[in-house]
């Protein structure tokens, strides 16, 4: 079973998962980049070969039966659902949680060289749909304190499979670095009786330098203090506390 282990010098919560090392690739690291199929009869993610993936959680299908979108679980998870996180601690200095959680793998598409930059309106708003139906029902669970959805790209990013996907994984435990920004957020409120978050919108449209866009409820800008090259935030213009308090409006947006 994974762990949840805590470093006992910075208390970062990091999770050992060894099985998660017999993951299938479709990437070597000197691979040039190629043009993918339309379908891939070795793929796991592509139609017809649905028994290669655990059981259907959810799906999206059209007027023929054929589906569009599926929700399954990880087949090389992180954490499992089942089980309570119990905590240990030995020697009063390592501590460690039962890796108790979820790992779930949203198919995007039934197209194996479908681009999340190149798919329409439509299709978006399915993802986007199935992220917020997933993160809701996730957060329902009382065992578990942070839903995190997160879709890499390219196998310098961590993707082991070509076929479009994201993962969503919900952990007993909060990472540190989020604690901090929610501490940070909490001091903000409390200094200046309002939020970070409303502030720092209504700045950059002051700025406006960093701006992208504003639209259909959200600011996209090019953050002040950016952590990497490219790096972007989208920002919804309603206050809400979580991603799953957002309306069906916001999530066609």
């Amino acid at each position: 079973m994974p762990e949840i282990r805590q470093d006992p010098a910075t208390k970062e919560w990091v999770i050992i998962a060894t099985d998660r090392a017999k993951r299938p690739e479709d990437f070597a690291r000197t691979e040039k980049k190629k043009k993918l199929p339309r379908h891939s009869s070795r793929c796991p993610f592509c139609p017809g070969n649905e028994s290669k993936t655990p059981g259907e959680i959810y799906s999206n299908r059209d007027g023929n039966g054929n589906w569009t979108l599926r929700v399954v679980p990880n087949k090389f998870p992180a954490l499992v659902s089942d089980g309570s996180p119990l905590r240990e601690e030995k020697l009063d200095f390592f501590r460690r949680v039962s890796g108790i959680g979820d790992h779930e793998v949203i198919i995007e598409s039934p197209y194996h060289n479908d681009s999340f930059g190149e798919i329409d309106d439509d299709k978006a708003f399915e993802i986007v749909a199935a992220y917020h139906l997933r993160y809701r029902e996730l957060s329902r669970d009382k065992r578990l304190k942070l839903v995190k959805i997160f879709r890499n790209h390219g196998v310098e990013a961590g993707t082991s499979l070509e076929h479009p996907h994201s993962q969503i994984v919900a952990t007993p435990v909060v990472p540190l670095h989020i604690r901090h920004q929610l501490e940070e957020a909490t001091r903000f409120y409390d200094n200046h009786g309002e939020c970070v978050f409303c502030r720092l919108i209504d700045m950059e449209l002051k700025v406006k330098s960093r701006v992208v866009t504003k639209e259909h409820g959200f600011l996209v800008i090019e953050p002040f203090a950016s952590r990497m090259p490219f790096e972007t935030w989208v920002i919804p213009l309603e206050h809400h506390a979580t991603f799953g308090e957002i309306d069906a409006m916001e999530l066609k947006g």
